[in-house]
């Protein structure tokens, strides 16, 4: 009987253990994803509570370009297009205004996103899609559809232990959505361009790169103040002297904080890929960076409220006062800034 007893127990024992394990490989089989950083860049901010694993971007990388999470045929490559670095020549909002649609390049780093830096993470800025102005997104059909389709409740669960999607609130399940494709936009870093193989002694400027590349180093140009290497960006906001008088998205970083110091000042955004961004600035004016480099030579407005001590220095109050060849080279340096190997990526490509 005590023999019976024990081998009752014994068995009972395999069974909890068994169930026990299974409980864990359910609640703990995401894969934790290594972030390669390249060599000189910075350590990135990941969130606590959004680690990057394999399966939370595999997830990503599919919501990215699935139109189901919207009412409208959209999805997040409709404004975010391979081609341009994932970004967009220019989205119009409900109110007629024009906003340059910033890529998706190395967003691992921003301290804030947006022109105005209105979003302070990666999360929230991606919550706004769910809006009437990007997807217009009817959550119960959202839930329908991604409760009844074939792989996404597989995807889900491996992700976030998500047995049951149609058991989530609509607001736990836009959080999962976007958590998930915050981790894909996170690994995608660009770190190949011509200049980063310049830095590595793997390629050589022309000299009229390399003479392009001595007006954006140097005070010639005052170019690398805002834009250094690796992240060219250094992700502050700064006025450059676009206008004189400020109204509506052009107020900039002063729709954020309400200080006048702020008025007029703008994300400076990176340069990686800038050639496949076109137009640039916030709205859009500049159609070339021809355009946008005879700007800085003739045009800024150094009366401008708040305009970036750097536009107004000693001898450049009037511009650069750069010649035609010099301007042409320094439009050929930003052109090395091109990473061929990033948009040519098919770990960023769609899935399907």
């Amino acid at each position: 009987m005590i023999k019976k007893s024990i081998l009752i127990l014994f068995i009972l024992g395999i069974i909890i253990n068994n169930s026990c394990r299974k409980d864990k490989a359910e609640s703990d089989h995401a894969t934790p994803y290594i972030l390669k950083i390249p060599k000189g860049f910075p350590q990135p901010v990941i969130p606590a509570e959004n680690p990057l694993t394999v399966e939370g971007i595999q997830l990503g990388r599919m919501l990215y370009y699935d139109p189901i999470l919207s009412s409208n045929g959209k999805s997040c490559s409709t404004c975010h297009k391979n081609d341009r670095s994932y970004s967009t020549p220019l989205f119009t909002t409900k109110t007629g205004e024009k906003i340059s649609v910033p890529p998706h390049v190395n967003l691992a780093w921003n301290p804030t996103y947006n022109w105005d830096g209105s979003e302070s993470t990666l999360e929230h800025l991606c919550l706004g899609d769910f809006g009437p102005d990007f997807f217009n997104t009817n959550m119960s059909d959202l839930v329908y559809k991604l409760t009844n389709h074939p792989q996404y409740p597989h995807f889900f669960n491996v992700a976030f232990n998500v047995i049951d999607i149609s058991q989530l609130t609509y607001d736990e399940l836009q959080l999962k959505i976007v958590y998930a494709i915050s981790q894909f936009i996170r690994t995608m870093i660009s770190s190949e361009s011509k200049l980063d193989k310049v830095m590595k002694h793997e390629a050589n400027f022309t000299p009229e790169e390399w003479d392009g590349f001595q007006t954006f180093e140097t005070e010639r140009g005052d170019c690398f103040h805002c834009h250094g290497h690796p992240l060219l960006t250094s992700n502050t906001f700064n006025n450059n002297g676009l206008d004189t008088v400020h109204e509506g998205r052009n107020l900039g970083r002063y729709l954020v904080t309400k200080s006048h110091h702020d008025v007029g000042k703008f994300s400076a955004p990176t340069l990686r890929n800038i050639e496949l961004t076109a137009p640039y600035m916030h709205d859009g004016r500049f159609k070339t960076l021809e355009e946008v480099v005879e700007f800085y030579n003739s045009g800024v407005h150094w009366n401008s409220p708040n305009i970036d001590p750097l536009m107004t220095k000693p001898a450049k109050e009037y511009g650069l006062k750069l010649t035609p060849t010099q301007k042409t080279n320094l439009v050929k340096f930003l052109k090395t800034l091109t990473d061929t190997s990033f948009i040519n990526n098919s770990a960023f490509k769609s899935p399907f």
